[in-house]
């Protein structure tokens, strides 16, 4: 039905190729695409000759009711009739007019459309489908979901800038060009409109050179039945071959599911495995239903001590690989708002709160699959994983004891310490130390990492490097030194030693500065700068690991606070100079 010949194999009997004696086979849903819109030819050489295919399918809506006739009318030279364009010009009644092309008229039934044919642009699929989904245009003509990117029009975009780009097509031997849509998609839209797609299908077969005998019947037309719809069949006589003329009908219900139903189904099969080893599907947690069997009271209440009330919940784990989907995309966020605790977004469908334990695991509890929207849980399916490592204690403390936690993620450390120390300083000299605090930093940039992956802690160093080091104000903090030291100063990490050195002595001002040492020798590594000492064997060397160590997330976050303690130590310095 669609396919394009490419070799002898294609062909088998090239008799019966020509005469569409295949159509049996004609199937309009192929992989789980239905071609709405083609136009073009195609000639390959083979062993047994050189054949061309020529074809022009364009596709309308048609109500289900009204289907039977339309299937019974007489699709010869009748396809190109179903060619939609945005505009229709006339006449009515002696006056000229311009409308919207939206509709035919056959046999007193309207066929709606779906695709718009263009003089000069490319194909476009009916807006109102487009709308309906949701879709958003990432490629020319290449359409999909604004929220999964599930792929749901596609069209070969490439290959259409070239042939446009083509004064003639004469001479090239593909000039196809293919408008398809999802078809579970599909099916979703049919049932909300009531309507049945309809193809008018054309499609012409011819041998140009071949030492083969063609037999051609007499009578130049034969009509017959396929999947439902009348198809005549014309024979071609100047290049020996056939031309086939169709009206193909696609109901909602001939194509197996929609994209609601396989939604659906994840939400009732897609089990997601607890801490006690029972799984639970997002329908079974909206119910509670299997809870009381696994132990999960419903409110939880009444237990005697703390192990029994953590047994009350169903604890669900997964890979802290989860969050990097969110954490990349611009449609979702990740914010750490405490040392385990998160919250992950994505667009307006989530607001889903998690936490991290001490194997990095995120976790949630069972009744929380409620927040994940449809389109989510596969996802978080793939990521499911067995329980390991403890319960968060800040999970404990919130859902159990339901008693607030007050501490800090990494992120959040290092930030506020550099808010608390510019405080300070402006407090004491009356200028600002760093040019941006609190808020105004993106606490995103330094998140934990998803992956345990050196990269990744290259760059997230780099970016606390430009939070601790280079956002400071250089010009300020000089004008706190001393002028006999200022030529000796290299760059803004070295006014910083000299200034915490005037507060102290030389040793402390190391001590005090190795963790950010860290940091820029992290920064330096990521950049990869010559350096002649420093570096990463330096920067795992003060955070106290083996050079070949693997534990990134570790280094991130003992990197991260320690830093932020070495700042808060500068606070306590800048404070107890404070009127001097």
């Amino acid at each position: 039905m669609y396919d394009l010949v490419k070799n002898t194999d294609d062909i088998g009997d090239l008799n019966s190729w020509l005469a569409f004696e295949d159509r049996g086979r004609f199937a309009p849903i192929q992989d789980g695409w239905i071609t709405v819109n083609r136009h073009g030819h195609h000639r390959s050489e083979t062993k047994i000759g050189t054949v061309e295919q020529g074809f022009r399918i364009h596709a309308f809506l048609i109500d289900e009711d009204d289907l039977d006739t339309i299937v019974d009318t007489d699709p010869f030279g009748e396809v190109g009739a179903f060619d939609f364009s945005p505009m229709a010009y006339g006449s009515r009644r002696g006056t000229q007019y311009w409308e919207e092309d939206l509709t035919r008229s056959v046999d007193g039934v309207e066929a709606k459309r779906f695709v718009m044919d263009f003089r000069k642009d490319a194909p476009l699929i009916d807006t109102g489908f487009i709308d309906y989904h949701d879709l958003l245009e990432r490629e020319k003509r290449n359409f999909e979901t604004y929220d999964t990117d599930e792929t749901v029009v596609r069209f070969p975009a490439e290959k259409w800038e070239y042939l446009a780009s083509q004064s003639s097509h004469f001479g090239l031997a593909n000039t196809i060009l293919t408008l398809e849509v999802k078809a579970e998609f599909l099916k979703d839209y049919l049932k909300q409109r009531g309507c049945a797609l309809v193809l008018a299908y054309f499609q012409s077969r011819d041998v140009r050179e071949t030492q083969e005998n063609i037999s051609l019947p007499n009578d130049d037309r034969e009509e017959f039945a396929v999947r439902g719809g009348k198809a005549v069949r014309g024979v071609r006589r100047k290049h020996p071959g056939y031309e086939l003329h169709w009206f193909c009908p696609i109901k909602a219900n001939d194509i197996p599911y929609g994209r609601e139903e396989r939604l659906q189904e994840d939400r009732e099969n897609l089990k997601f495995e607890t801490k006690q080893g029972y799984r639970f599907s997002k329908q079974e947690a909206i119910n509670e239903e299997g809870f009381e069997e696994a132990g999960y009271r419903r409110p939880a209440i009444g237990a005697e001590d703390l192990e029994e009330a953590i047994s009350f919940f169903g604890w669900t784990y997964f890979e802290p690989e989860v969050l990097e989907k969110y954490k990349n995309d611009s449609r979702g966020s990740v914010s750490e708002w405490s040392r385990q605790g998160l919250q992950v977004n994505w667009l307006d469908k989530m607001k889903l709160r998690a936490y991290r334990n001490d194997e990095d695991l995120i976790l949630i509890v069972v009744d929380d699959l409620i927040d994940i929207p449809e389109e989510e849980l596969s996802h978080w399916y793939h990521y499911n994983t067995s329980p390991a490592g403890e319960i968060p204690e800040e999970m404990v403390t919130n859902y159990i004891e339901a008693d607030w936690v007050d501490s800090e993620s990494p992120s959040d450390a290092v930030i506020n310490a550099v808010t608390e120390l510019n405080e300070a300083f402006e407090a004491n000299y009356g200028v600002r130390l760093y040019r941006e605090t609190g808020d105004d930093i993106d606490a995103d940039r330094m998140l934990s990492l998803p992956r345990n992956e050196r990269h990744d802690l290259l760059n997230v160093m780099s970016e606390a490097h430009q939070i601790i080091v280079e956002n400071l104000d250089r010009g300020n903090l000089e004008s706190q030194l001393p002028d006999d030291i200022l030529e000796d100063v290299e760059g803004k990490k070295s006014a910083l030693f000299e200034f915490v050195k005037e507060l102290s002595d030389t040793s402390t001002a190391a001590e005090v500065l190795d963790p950010i040492n860290a940091v820029h020798d992290f920064r330096k590594e990521n950049s990869h700068m010559t350096v002649s000492s420093g570096g990463w064997p330096r920067a795992i060397d003060v955070l106290g690991y083996e050079e070949d160590s693997e534990a990134y997330r570790d280094m991130y976050r003992d990197t991260m606070r320690k830093s932020a303690v070495s700042l808060r130590e500068i606070v306590e310095l800048v404070g107890e100079h404070s009127g001097n």
